[in-house]
């Protein structure tokens, strides 16, 4: 018998050599840790210094917008600097601005402010900064105002009639079935209505407040001064003499060898002065008539193929009660400007042609008659002193037209109408 003997044989696993490879390891690890130190340390001093450089960017913006918010003050303070570009500067504890400016349209100038910090960053900002004041109402005024008759007030049909609104600070009294307003009638304070006038939509009271320029005669003499040739300008002066554009004498109605009529004007002289256009006064001259006096028409000068270019500006109250033709025309008159009071406004009459331009008063106006008005009116209300007109009222049966494209030279408050980079 055969006897098998089974050998188990057993494998030595061979393990490696490992000594010497933790040192490399751990230097490796402390050079990427180093690394990783070094540059957390650059981005911190790198922060510190981007702060840094935010922060007088900020600094240097707001130097540049208290730039702008001295120009608008100091112009505030005197519109006129508006037509005369100066320099302004100023000084703060962080640094400084520069502001210039210039003329960017009617009454309308571009602001540019550069705010500079100690450390020399810049940064600019500009404004648009403006007095121009456009009426989207072909009535507005800051008193109660009372429209009565058959008054019709139109407006541009494409804008949904909107130029052929009324508006009034104060409050607004409807009086009839036969007064027609295509735009809106709204005022500031109550809305009252006897019979059904047919008013536009969102007519009522309680509504916002609508800026109203200041009416200053002086204003639109200047205005006529730099814009029309010294020979149609006539400044009628309350002790009688007339002067051209220029200032030049060209007559004195105070003394009797001349007589007291210049140019179909009668001058009457007192506390305040008189100067009437009337029958048997001559044909007055084309051209733009600054009253110091109240200014007074009770003829009807002008024609269809010869109408009396005129603009009527006066100190104290402006009275049409005759039926002038009056054409406008940029070599005589004021751009888009019709009759302008110191005091109050009386229009009335049957003129055979439409008024076009402007009507405003410093104080009340009264339109009546049956005249058409191709432009808009403006009542300031101001403290009454004349008693030619004691409250703003339209009535008889006058049409007024209006599309909002008249730009005549009025002023609002300055506004800053953009602001920005």
């Amino acid at each position: 018998m055969v006897k098998w003997k089974i050998v188990t044989t057993r494998r030595r696993l061979k393990v490696g050599d490992d000594r010497g490879l933790i040192l490399p390891l751990a230097l490796l690890v402390t050079v990427i840790l180093g690394i990783l130190a070094a540059a957390i340390l650059s981005i911190g001093g790198s922060e510190a210094q981007i702060a840094s450089n935010h922060l007088r960017a900020i600094q240097a913006d707001f130097l540049a917008e208290a730039g702008l918010e001295h120009a608008f003050n100091w112009l505030l303070a005197d519109t006129g600097r508006m037509t005369n570009p100066t320099p302004i500067s100023g000084q703060l504890a962080t640094g400084n601005y520069n502001v210039l400016y210039q003329a960017a349209g009617t009454n309308t100038v571009r602001v540019v402010s550069t705010g500079t910090t100690i450390g020399g960053a810049q940064q600019i900002r500009r404004a648009i900064m403006s007095t121009f004041f456009h009426s989207d109402n072909a009535i507005r005024t800051n008193g109660p105002l009372t429209i009565q008759g058959s008054t019709e007030v139109e407006g541009t049909t494409e804008l949904n009639g909107q130029c052929g609104s009324v508006h009034t600070n104060s409050n607004l009294e409807l009086d009839g079935s036969k007064v027609t307003i295509t735009g809106s009638a709204t005022a500031n304070g109550a809305y009252t209505v006897t019979g059904s006038p047919s008013v536009g939509p969102g007519s009522g009271g309680a509504k916002p407040k609508e800026t109203i320029p200041a009416i200053n005669p002086t204003d639109f003499l200047n205005t006529a001064t730099a814009t029309l040739s010294a020979d149609h300008l006539f400044q009628m002066k309350a002790n009688g003499q007339v002067l051209d554009g220029s200032g030049g004498q060209i007559a004195d109605l105070a003394d009797p060898d001349f007589g007291d009529t210049y140019c179909g004007w009668k001058y009457t002289a007192g506390p305040s002065a008189e100067w009437e256009v009337r029958s048997g006064s001559g044909t007055p001259c084309n051209g733009t008539f600054y009253f110091e006096g109240n200014a007074t028409v009770t003829s009807s000068p002008g024609s269809t193929s010869t109408p009396w270019k005129t603009t009527i500006i006066a100190t104290g109250d402006v009275i049409v009660s005759g039926n002038p033709t009056i054409g406008a025309d940029a070599a005589y008159t004021v751009q888009d400007t019709l009759f302008v009071a110191g005091r109050d406004a009386k229009i009335s009459g049957t003129p055979s042609n439409a008024y076009n331009g402007l009507i405003a008063a410093h104080e009340q106006f009264a339109i009546s008659g049956t005249p058409t008005i191709n432009g808009f009116i403006i009542g300031e209300d101001k403290s009454a002193i004349s008693s030619t007109v004691t409250s703003n009222t339209v009535s008889g049966n006058p049409t007024i037209n209006y599309n909002c494209g008249l730009n005549p030279p009025l002023q609002s408050p300055l506004q800053i109408l953009s602001w920005g980079l």
